[in-house]
């Protein structure tokens, strides 16, 4: 009987250490992760044009209808994506103008839960 009461109390410690374990890890920053600090970089609702430098890709497709290109690109840490092809929306459908394949270009994507949104693009040919 005595033991049953020392081993609940033994696993409940160990389940109250583990809890508290699991919250300080979801506090902390992670190496090479931007510190998040309130609406910083967030005007009325609309993203400040940051100083990071642009990611670099080649134009695959260029589908100006639909308002998307799909570009073979280098990975951007920022938002930990791996480099390879994927099709991205632009914001700004006219940006894509003068665009086509094999063009190399400078732009900059933010990501929104699963999505990823083109805000900028340049070309850099």
């Amino acid at each position: 009987m005595m033991a049953r009461r020392y081993l609940f109390a033994i696993l409940a410690f160990a389940a109250t250490i583990f809890t508290i374990g699991q919250v300080l890890a979801l506090a902390m920053t992670l190496p090479g992760e931007p510190e998040i600090e309130g609406d910083v970089g967030v005007t009325h609702g609309h993203a400040v044009p940051s100083d990071e430098p642009l990611a670099a890709g080649r134009v695959v497709a260029v589908d100006h209808a639909a308002g998307r290109i799909t570009l073979e690109f280098r990975p951007i840490p920022q938002l930990f994506l791996d480099g390879g092809t994927r099709v991205f929306h632009v914001r700004e459908p006219a940006s894509l103008q003068g665009l086509g394949p094999g063009d190399k270009v400078r732009f900059e994507v933010e990501r929104d839960a699963r999505t990823y949104t083109i805000t900028r693009i340049r070309n850099s040919n």
